[in-house]
């Protein structure tokens, strides 16, 4: 039912359905297999389209663990292959985006830096444990 819900486009009915399915499951202790790992990857793109990616990559990465689990790559490498660069796609995407707030982080850290050396309120020399003051005794 929950797959049926979410092709019609229904995602929060469905994903309703497929979390307690998967909670029966785990309850009953019923063995992994590949409708399992279908409504894993369904769950997980449902919260991608409604924005939650972080919990999208959770989801991805059980059904992707699960998969290599059963030895279901072997049979479906087009599918493996597929879940694989789905993955890497997502991390390479939170890298790209790590690295984009630490360089804008380091920008803004040395334009306050510069700001407030051009103020005068630091010199120099205290940056490099100087105490802003030159050989001479002149302060900056």
């Amino acid at each position: 039912m929950g797959s049926l819900e979410f092709q019609n486009g229904e995602y929060e009915k469905a994903l309703s359905m497929l979390t307690e399915f998967i909670r029966i499951r785990q309850e009953n202790d019923t063995e992994n297999d590949g409708d399992y790992v279908n409504v894993l990857f369904m769950i997980g793109n449902i919260h991608k389209m409604q924005g939650n990616e972080d919990e999208a990559k959770k989801w991805w990465a059980d059904a992707y663990d699960v998969f290599q689990e059963l030895g279901l790559s072997e049979g479906n490498p087009q599918v493996a292959q597929v879940m694989d660069n789905l993955l890497r796609q997502e991390n390479i995407g939170q890298r790209e985006e790590y690295s984009r707030s630490q360089q804008n982080l380091f920008t803004k850290v040395v334009e306050k830096v510069k700001d407030v050396v051009m103020e005068g309120k630091l010199g120099i020399g205290a940056l490099r444990g100087g105490g802003g003051q030159r050989l001479g005794g002149a302060n900056y």
